[in-house]
């Protein structure tokens, strides 16, 4: 026969600590400390590590002294309140209901077609929030913490949207078509269920109405026809470039 040999102390002492926290933590009673945390380590981190990985592809091939790393730092804050400004100037030219109240809300992160963004519960933030640049559609949110927020590109996987179809050219703004948006990934997206008798060409525009407005999401690239067949489908082009987002605006609702 083997014997057992007791479990550590410590190992015991430890379990117990976690199953005493765990009944806690779902209660919700450590949120306010997680909240401070985040604002506190995760996101000035987390924002700093993504500007500089973003300015360091556009200007600056690396400094390696003192003196020029505080010049870049200064440059990349100057960067930040002037996109922050060009941003809010065209929020309030872009013919959007009048009604619309925005939260403003910085881009700390990017990865697998999600955007972190730095405002959370706290700020009032909800799934299913709507995300947009100037008149553009960026996606809506779909998870969130305290002081954080990650927002779902309309090119995420098997991401789905009702969209309609205008005319690039001469716009009339009548729809030429109506079909789903679905997202293939790596920023490719296609709009599928297009009847065949709609006519729809490259360089159309893709919108879709939301909170009682409408929003670009991105442009006819190419129709895709198979003989026979009810339906057509369309590639769709972005019109932005996700890792040059900055400073993007929540619609918390109507006024």
């Amino acid at each position: 026969m083997f014997n057992r040999r007791p479990l550590p102390q410590p190992f015991i002492a430890l379990l117990l600590i976690f199953l005493f926290l765990l009944p806690l933590n779902f209660l919700g009673i450590f949120r306010p400390l997680r909240g401070k945390f985040e604002n506190a380590l995760i996101i000035p981190v987390q924002a700093k590590i993504f500007r500089w990985q973003r300015f360091l592809k556009k200007d600056l091939g690396g400094c390696a002294l003192a003196g020029e790393r505080t010049i870049a730092e200064l440059k990349v804050q100057i960067a930040s309140l002037t996109e922050e400004n060009r941003e809010q100037k065209r929020l309030l030219s872009s013919p959007l209901p009048r009604n619309w109240q925005f939260l403003t809300a910085k881009v700390i992160g990017l990865g697998d077609e999600t955007l972190t963004i730095d405002q959370g519960r706290k700020e009032g933030v909800k799934e299913g929030m709507v995300v947009i640049s100037g008149q553009t559609f960026l996606g809506k949110v779909v998870s969130l913490s305290e002081e954080m927020a990650q927002v779902r590109l309309p090119s995420f996987f098997e991401e789905r949207l009702m969209v309609r179809i205008v005319a690039g050219k001469d716009s009339t703004g009548f729809p030429r078509a109506r079909g789903l948006l679905v997202g293939r990934g790596q920023g490719k997206m296609r709009v599928e269920q297009i009847l065949t008798s709609e006519e729809v060409s490259q360089g159309d525009l893709v919108i879709t109405n939301l909170e009682g407005g409408d929003l670009l999401v991105g442009e006819v690239e190419e129709v895709m026809v198979v003989k026979g067949e009810v339906f057509k489908s369309a590639q769709v082009k972005r019109l932005f470039n996700p890792e040059e987002l900055e400073t993007v605006f929540l619609i918390k609702g109507k006024i």
